[in-house]
This record gives C-alpha cells, structure tokens and sequence, in this order.
C-alpha cells in the first residue's frame, strides 16, 4: 500500500461559489510503483438510484516530487445540494498513478451563494376528488 497523501487547503471553510479558486499544497511519499500524484476535482451523488460521478479536471506531478502547491478554478455547476433521495457533492481526491488508490479527500460544497441547498418533500398538488379521479384514471 502506498505512503499517503495529504491535501492542505488554504481555507478553514468548505462553502465556494462558481468561479472562486481552491488552493492549497499536496505532500506525499511514494512507494515503488508510484509514477505520479494526481489531483482530481469531481462531483458525486450519494443517495438511492445508481452514484454518478464526473471528474471536471486533474493535475499531475511527478512522484518523486513530494510536494506540490495546487490552484484550481471551481466552475459554474452543477450545484451541491442535499434532498431526501439524493445528494450531489464536490471534492478534491489525491491519487496515486497507476494504482488508483486515494489516500486523501477534501469534501466542499459547491453553491450561488456559498450556502448549503437543501430540497425539501414536494406535497402533491393533487387533492380530495381530483386525487381520486387521477388514481381511477391511472388503475385503468
């Protein structure tokens, strides 16, 4: 297993908007096998239903390196939010290549004005005799 890695934000918070910049430094030891250091920005659901996950950009280093300063421009969305089903976060993962194997994640949230979005239940429009004709018509 490889040596780890650790991501020093420079930041003591985790809410950006589009457009703000995340930086901060990666350090790490390589094992043997280890070629470069990765760094990803991705976003990912949790919840029910299958996760999603698309990586948006990624920085590389050399391994023998050991340390590196990082700069990366958030973009515009998708939004981070929380629901009752679902959720969709953002994060920066380091990695090592070619094995894959993470050793460290910094978790923020992505947003228009820095705070947390939660989505509320939606009550049904639909009540009393209505509620009853749309359930006779659908059991057709």
């Amino acid at each position: 297993m490889p040596a780890p890695i650790t991501i020093e934000v420079d930041y003591q918070h985790t809410e950006f908007t589009p457009g703000d910049t995340i930086s901060g430094k990666l350090m790490w030891e390589a094992d043997q096998g280890v070629s470069e250091i990765a760094l990803r920005l991705f976003w990912f659901t949790t919840g029910r239903g299958t996760q999603d996950i698309s990586i948006v950009t990624e920085q590389k280093w050399p391994s023998s390196q050991g340390q590196a300063n990082f700069s990366i421009p958030l973009p515009q969305e998708p939004y981070s939010f929380s629901g009752t089903l679902i959720a969709l976060s953002w994060a920066l993962e380091a990695v090592f290549l070619p094995t894959e194997e993470s050793s460290d994640r910094y978790e923020f949230d992505l947003t228009p004005d820095g705070k947390p979005i939660t989505l509320s239940r939606v009550k049904s429009a639909i009540t009393g005799t209505a509620k009853r004709r749309f359930a006779e018509k659908r059991n057709k």
